[in-house]
């Protein structure tokens, strides 16, 4: 829900999934991964992850090709997020990232809709991610149960969730 004050009227917009997400390039979403998202990360940030669902690596996923994800409005991207087919089947939703002053108004969790949405048309099995705690709720908004404890991680405190067809 958007709200805001116009004339002393107060205005309340609900969002409609995928209206105003895009799909984007890795150039577009890039700097917005590495200044904001990640700007305190020491490991290559790239198209996509080895990771797998609940641990361990496999480096087949890096051989996939990701979809990547824009919520834009007025020409300005408000969040981003981005998703890959995995070696096993599944698909993985990583990047997840909305502008502070654009939280708390749905957009992350339709960036993840729209994820799970590419994943389906993908035939995936599943859609994974390993968020951040204080995305959580987004994720649990657009239907991601956990699947592991909270971790740290190199970036704070994460944790497997998945969301099932």
């Amino acid at each position: 829900m958007i709200t805001f004050v116009y004339k002393n009227i107060l205005f309340q917009m609900k969002l409609v999934n995928k209206m105003m997400i895009t799909i984007v390039s890795y150039a577009n979403i890039y700097d917005i991964w590495r200044n904001h998202l990640w700007p305190e990360r020491t490991s290559a940030i790239t198209p996509t992850s080895a990771m797998i669902f609940l641990g361990g690596y496999d480096t087949g996923n890096m051989n996939n090709t990701a979809t990547f994800f824009a919520f834009v409005a007025n020409k300005k991207i408000y969040g981003v997020n981005s998703g890959h087919l995995c070696t096993d089947g599944s698909y993985r939703s990583r990047g997840l990232f909305v502008f502070p002053e654009y939280r708390n108004k749905g957009i992350g969790t339709d960036l993840l809709l729209a994820t799970i949405d590419q994943g389906n048309k993908e035939s995936a099995k599943f859609t994974w991610s390993y968020p951040k705690q204080t995305s959580w709720n987004a994720y649990k908004k657009a239907g991601y149960s956990l699947s592991s404890p909270w971790e740290k991680s190199e970036l704070g405190f994460n944790a497997y969730c998945i969301k099932n067809y």
